[in-house]
């Protein structure tokens, strides 16, 4: 997924080449502009939580993207309690197969040094 000027596009590898999927759309709020390699999304643990943010929801697949730290994390939509919503900060638990959506807010767990 490359998000940049307020739009994002989402493109897969086809024979060494990369194509574009879909239409190009707006980006929900709160994604900044990058190149997101969700392609390279691990599916979550049982019993691990996972922090970060929702940065795309894929309906026709029911799954959805979430980064945390430098990994992608990619979730059932079925399978959380919760609703998801892209751009927004999450903490998702799992327990067995089901899992917990909570909204967090990531600028209250940064630390801040003094000089």
């Amino acid at each position: 997924m490359i998000v940049m000027n307020g739009q994002k596009i989402l493109q897969t590898q086809n024979n060494n080449e990369w194509e574009t999927v879909g239409t190009i759309k707006k980006v929900e709020e709160g994604i900044k502009p990058g190149v997101y390699n969700i392609y390279l999304a691990k599916t979550p643990i049982d019993k691990n939580q996972y922090e970060g943010k929702i940065i795309h929801i894929d309906k026709e697949n029911a799954i959805f993207y979430q980064q945390v730290n430098k990994d992608y994390i990619v979730h059932q939509l079925n399978a959380v309690d919760g609703k998801a919503i892209a751009g927004k900060d999450v903490a998702i638990t799992y327990d067995g197969e089901k899992a917990t959506l909570t909204l967090i807010d990531m600028l209250k767990n940064k630390r801040s040094l003094k000089i």
